[in-house]
């Protein structure tokens, strides 16, 4: 099925400065515009949990969320990734939590393309530490 993402007024839960663990990042996505990072979800790990950060900032949007995913047994980075997501307002068509890293880009291009981008001028960048 094609991602649907939608966005409902909500205010943050303004848990990033408590979600963000700079000695524990491990991965960052950005989706590109252009030149311009559109959206930036970073990935940190501290213990056995994961956590998530994502700042969406397009010319009249700016949204941020988090959330934190542990235990085992699943994919914890797409379900931290599915909280902030929800934490920032996002509503998506189908569930990402626990489904992998496919599952996540295809979110966040689901983000850009609800803003109203170009699918064919967006791109979703991976880097990690």
């Amino acid at each position: 099925m094609t991602q649907i993402a939608t966005f409902k007024n909500t205010a943050s839960t303004n848990k990033i400065a408590t979600h963000r663990k700079e000695k524990g990042f491990y991965a960052e996505y950005a989706v590109i515009s252009g030149q311009k990072a559109i959206i930036t979800a970073r990935l940190y790990m501290a213990g056995i949990t994961v956590y998530s950060c994502i700042w969406i900032n397009a010319t009249g949007t700016n949204l941020s969320g988090s959330g934190k995913a542990g235990g085992g047994g699943y994919h914890k980075a797409s379900a931290a990734l599915a909280y902030a997501l929800a934490d920032a307002g996002v509503v998506l068509s189908e569930p990402i939590d626990g489904r992998g890293d496919r599952a996540m880009t295809d979110a966040l291009l689901a983000v850009a393309h609800g803003l109203g981008f170009n699918p064919l001028e967006t791109h979703v960048h991976y880097a990690h530490a």
